[in-house]
């Protein structure tokens, strides 16, 4: 089961991040990008640390994608 739900996070955190990219959301995705990214290093300890780490960088990238980030010269 836990498989499953890492599956379909991972998933749906890319598809996202995909989508960002193809609508010129360039630094909300590279952010989007980057967290997952980091949250993947920091918490590859663990497969538990991991999965809570993956589920809660898709709620930060759902987040992201209601609240775009207002980042210097690349809004």
């Amino acid at each position: 089961m836990e498989l499953l739900i890492m599956g379909l996070t991972v998933s749906f955190n890319i598809i996202i991040i995909l989508w960002k990219f193809s609508k010129d959301r360039i630094a909300d995705a590279v952010l989007d990008a980057s967290i997952l990214a980091t949250v993947t290093f920091i918490f590859s300890g663990t497969y538990s640390a991991l999965v809570v780490g993956t589920i809660a960088s898709c709620v930060v990238s759902i987040y992201l994608l209601i609240n775009p980030p207002k980042i210097g010269i690349l809004q």
